[in-house]
C-alpha cells in the first residue's frame, strides 16, 4: 500500500500529457492458470490499428488476488513479456485500472511508471466500492467515475448495445487523452483492439500449456 500511495503522490505533482499521438500502441493482458500467469502484449500501429507484433511470457504467480493490489500479481509476467518487445510503443493500453483506484495507483500507472511509457487503464469491471451511473446508449457516451469528490475516470460506451468499460488515465496521460485513444482503438468490439488480441493470445497460451501438462509435457 505504501508503494501505491507514494506513486500516486508523485503523479499528482508531475502528471504530464502526451505531446503527440503515438505511432504504436500496445495492448497488455494476462490469463491465470493454477500457479502461473500467462502474459501477452500486442503491438499495433496507430491510428490505423495495423498488426505489428505479439510477444508472450509465462511467470509463476507469487501474489494472491487481492482487489486493489492487482498490479503486484500481474506485473512480473507482463514485464517478462515486455522484455521481448522490439520497437517500443508510444502508449500502453493496460487491461486494468489506472487513476480510478482507491489509492490512485492501479496497474496501468504501475506499468507506465516502471517502463517510462504513457499508459491508459481499460477495465471491464469496477473495483469494490466504485459506483457509477449508466451512460447514454450511443458510442462515445460516458458517465464520470467520482471517488472522494474527484473525477478519476469514466464509464465509457465503446459500441452501441455493448456493456461500457471503465477508462482512466495512467502514467503521463490525461483523462481526455485516455478516452480519445481508447475509443479510437475500439473498432468493432467492446475493448480496444490491442487489448482484445492480447487477451485472446494470453488465453490460448494458458490453454496450450495446461494441455501439455495434462499430457505429461511440462514445457
Amino acid at each position: 500500500m505504501a508503494v501505491q500511495v507514494e506513486l500516486a503522490g508523485t503523479l499528482k505533482t508531475g502528471r504530464e500529457e502526451i505531446s503527440e499521438d503515438p505511432v504504436l500502441v500496445a495492448g497488455m493482458d494476462a490469463s491465470y492458470g493454477h500457479s502461473s500467469a500467462y502474459a501477452a502484449i500486442v503491438i499495433m500501429g496507430y491510428p490505423d490499428l495495423t498488426f505489428q507484433s505479439r510477444v508472450e511470457a509465462r511467470s509463476p504467480t507469487r501474489f494472491p488476488y487481492v482487489p486493489g493490489f492487482f498490479a503486484f500479481r500481474e506485473i512480473p509476467a507482463l514485464l517478462e513479456a515486455y522484455n521481448l518487445v522490439g520497437n517500443p510503443p508510444g502508449v500502453l493500453l493496460v487491461h486494468g485500472h489506472g487513476y480510478s483506484h482507491p489509492r490512485r495507483a492501479g496497474i496501468a500507472i504501475h506499468l507506465g511508471a516502471f517502463l517510462g511509457i504513457p499508459s491508459i487503464g481499460v477495465a471491464g469491471r469496477p473495483l469494490p466500492g466504485i459506483e457509477v451511473s449508466e451512460p447514454g446508449e450511443s458510442r462515445g457516451a460516458y458517465s464520470e467515475i467520482i471517488m472522494e469528490e474527484e473525477v478519476t475516470g469514466v464509464f465509457l460506451r465503446t459500441q452501441e448495445d455493448t456493456r461500457p468499460v471503465y477508462i482512466s488515465a495512467g502514467y503521463r496521460t490525461t483523462l481526455t487523452q485516455a478516452i480519445r485513444i481508447a475509443l479510437s482503438c475500439c473498432r468493432h468490439s467492446r475493448f480496444p483492439e490491442p487489448i482484445r488480441l492480447a487477451d485472446r493470445a494470453a488465453g490460448r497460451m494458458r490453454r496450450r500449456h495446461e494441455r501439455n501438462i495434462l499430457q505429461g509435457d511440462q514445457v
